[in-house]
């Protein structure tokens, strides 16, 4: 079993390196195979298809290990934490790239993963935080905090198509710390300013 969970590590690397390349649809099983140094026979050893290993790098990210407990303990107030939370998304999506965050996306429409549960695996947290951050006047939004949680992680989700649409051609972190300030309304001594935004990506 650890063997195969070896192989499937090999295999899906490489893949990822050459899907960020050229596109999910532009890599072929052979391709992948040369890339990992492995056999036809091996690769359908440990994936049934290329869509099991896009399954597979969906399935291997916790969204509650992305970000370390020192560093939001660190952050200087509870908005910054939830940034810190939504922050790690918008870096894994960076780190696969836009066509394979694109595929992500389409699996989730077809039903294949599902992409939005991972995301929303934060509310209970964005929800504690936000009510927080509201009784201290960080976040001036008078809508309730069960709805502004939520909805901030939808935004990313909307940031992050966008950003895979347009090719990474976006400025995806400046524009979702932007539009979280203005959904939240954030006070304006905690917004950030437009040097920090020019500077985000």
């Amino acid at each position: 079993m650890e063997k195969v969970s070896l192989l499937q590590d090999q295999i899906a690397d490489a893949a990822v390196q050459l899907f960020r390349e050229k596109g999910y649809e532009g890599v072929s099983v052979g391709e992948i195979c040369a890339a990992a140094g492995v056999a036809r026979s091996s690769f359908y050893r440990a994936f049934s298809c290329k869509n099991d290993i896009i399954r597979r790098i969906f399935e291997h990210t916790d969204a509650n290990s992305m970000v370390s407990v020192e560093e939001l303990l660190a952050a200087e107030n509870d908005f910054d934490r939830m940034w810190i939370i939504g922050d790690r998304y918008i870096a894994l999506s960076r780190s696969l790239g836009p066509e394979l965050s694109n595929t992500f996306m389409c699996m989730t429409s077809r039903g294949e993963i599902d992409l939005l549960a991972l995301g929303h695996s934060v509310d209970s947290w964005f929800i504690r935080l936000t009510r927080n951050c509201q009784k201290t006047g960080l976040i001036r939004s008078r809508e309730p905090a069960e709805f502004l949680g939520p909805l901030m992680v939808d935004m990313v989700y909307h940031e992050l198509y966008v950003w895979g649409m347009r090719r990474g051609n976006y400025p995806i972190r400046a524009r979702a710390r932007r539009i979280t300030e203005a959904l939240v309304d954030l006070a304006p001594e905690y917004r950030w300013t437009e040097q920090q935004l020019a500077e985000a990506d």
